[in-house]
């Protein structure tokens, strides 16, 4: 089972500034990180002694946590970064495309570390990385901003979903093709900037909106059964657009796929073992908008909406 430093519980909002329990929970990976932020200004005035006044210009909560990918509560992350998604078929098989938007749902975020509960109000992802190794859970890294960030006393108790997806699941295909090899480390940033925003002229809570240029890259190393199947990798990667999809599953009806068309960012790394004629491979990937969204993330699950 996977490590536990609190609960991360997620809810979403009817209005930017109005906090909800949590109804989807993650387990912590490691202690988490809520903050408050306050932003100042000089205020185009002097007082007797010739200095500017320095005015709160506003206030909002940043947050930093990184937790266990759960099959239904990954979805509010997701949504969070990327927006609500396009949801298609029936129980217990509701698939969820979540592309890039310009408009979003509000959450709120509550991390509970045993010490506090810790909530950002109106919250936000601007960054989400993934990762996962041979030998543990799939996992995930987020960025939150929010329009502000409060404490609460009385913690929520959270309900955790049965099964992360398993380790030693993740199946990886460039231009179309699988490429037949054990995955022993993958990371997935994707990046979408979101930026708190408030007249200076008031003093108050800010709001959240997307901000600058968004950003997919993916790192990974595979671990090839024999050196002959390593040095096929070329046949994978020599077309100009480079189909990528990462696909992590628990069973048929529950899986979550992050697929980009990419570029090469480096030559790939290769070594081979010659006791063992296994190989090792390396490549690194940076998604570029063709003719379709930057990245689609689908995710199955049993979970009707977010």
């Amino acid at each position: 089972m996977p490590l536990n430093f609190g609960y991360l519980g997620m809810g979403k909002q009817s209005a930017v500034n109005t906090p909800v329990a949590p109804t989807l929970f993650f387990r912590l990976q490691d202690l988490p990180s809520v903050r408050a932020v306050a932003q100042f200004a000089e205020f185009p005035a002097f007082d007797n002694y010739g200095t500017p006044n320095i005015v709160p210009a506003q206030r909002y909560g940043e947050a930093e946590v990184s937790v266990v990918v759960t099959p239904r509560a990954i979805g509010a992350l997701l949504s969070a970064l990327l927006g609500l998604p396009t949801t298609t078929g029936t129980a217990p098989n509701f698939i969820h495309s979540f592309t890039p938007k310009t408009s979003f749902s509000y959450w709120t975020v509550e991390a509970q570390d045993g010490i506090g509960i810790h909530r950002l109000v109106g919250g936000l992802a601007s960054r989400l990385e993934f990762t996962h190794r041979a030998d543990g859970y799939l996992t995930a890294r987020a960025t939150l901003v929010g329009v502000d960030r409060t404490t609460t006393g009385t913690a929520a108790t959270p309900s955790y979903e049965d099964s992360p997806f398993p380790v030693g699941q993740a199946t990886v295909s460039v231009a179309g093709s699988a490429i037949t090899a054990r995955v022993e480390e993958v990371s997935v940033v994707l990046d979408f900037p979101k930026s708190p925003f408030q007249s200076l002229s008031t003093v108050a809570a800010a709001d959240v909106h997307p901000e600058g240029t968004g950003d997919v890259t993916a790192n990974m190393t595979v671990v090839f059964d024999s050196t002959g199947d390593a040095n096929r990798l070329s046949d994978y990667l020599a077309v100009t657009a480079r189909a990528v999809a990462l696909t992590w599953t628990r069973d048929a009806n529950t899986e979550i796929t992050i697929s980009f068309q990419g570029i090469l960012t480096e030559d790939p790394w290769a070594r081979a073992n010659n006791d063992t004629g296994m190989a090792r491979a390396r490549f690194a990937f940076k998604a570029v908008r063709s003719s379709g969204n930057l990245v689609t993330v689908t995710l199955k699950n049993g979970q009707s909406s977010y």
